[in-house]
């Protein structure tokens, strides 16, 4: 983690402490989706897989490029906190485990017997926990409420999953997953969105902006990049 990012994050811990301790809040869970890529020079919308013809557990299948820059759907939940700090503005830090893919195609397979042409796809899911501190200007419409947001993400990374299902050049088709890695960094994201509030409901759309290279010691720099839509439910206000 960069010296940068140890100093936002204290700043953010320290700024919500000081509201915490000093106003109301509310307390929501929510669930929600969307989709996620990766961008940049490093990432691609194709690659070739690669067999080394070994059997199970010798067998190490892997995709040329899995940096994928085709969209797949995610899955996030967790819980926030929201601080009223005046009557427009507010502090929300929410806390998340958060499930983002990415894909390509894969249009070929390279073995030690041959190399033959395939129609496939190929999808990876990374796994984080991340705390999300954001800070929002409100706005109000009889009892409909609106928010504009903005902050950033710093996500923990926990695991790594890949599949490819593919149809050979016989029409035979084929599924090769693999699960047990981690996501190659730790991610920091700047993020911005709008919530819309009704009661105890909400809907936020978040955009999220990877600034930490994936493809550290690799040919073109790989980012990720994130649209969550989430549902949330007050659970709490105190006073």
């Amino acid at each position: 983690m960069s010296r940068l990012n140890h100093t936002l994050i204290i700043i953010c811990l320290f700024t919500t402490t000081t509201a915490l301790a000093q106003r109301s809040l509310k307390l929501s869970v929510y669930a929600g989706s969307g989709i996620s890529f990766f961008s940049g020079p490093g990432s691609t919308d194709h690659s070739k897989f690669y067999r080394n013809g070994l059997a199970f557990p010798n067998a190490v299948d892997t995709m040329g490029n899995h940096f994928g820059s085709r969209a797949a759907p995610c899955f996030i939940a967790g819980v926030q906190l929201d601080r009223a700090l005046s009557k427009t503005w507010t502090l929300s830090v929410s806390a998340q485990y958060e499930h983002n893919g990415s894909r390509l195609k894969g249009d070929s397979v390279i073995t030690p017997g041959g190399n033959f042409k395939v129609n496939g796809m190929y999808t990876a899911y990374n796994d984080f926990i991340s705390i999300n501190p954001q800070l929002g200007r409100t706005f109000s419409f009889g009892k409909l409420g609106l928010m504009l947001h903005g902050g950033f993400d710093y996500a923990f990374k926990l695991s790594f999953i890949d599949q490819f299902d593919y149809t050979d050049p016989s029409g035979q088709k084929f599924s090769i997953a693999r699960s047990g890695g981690h996501p190659e960094v730790d991610d920091f994201r700047l993020t911005a969105g709008g919530m819309i509030s009704l009661n105890k409901w909400s809907l936020d759309l978040n955009y999220k902006h990877g600034l930490n290279n994936y493809n550290e010691g690799g040919n073109g720099n790989v980012f990720s990049r994130m649209l969550h839509i989430k549902l949330l439910y007050r659970l709490l206000k105190l006073k």
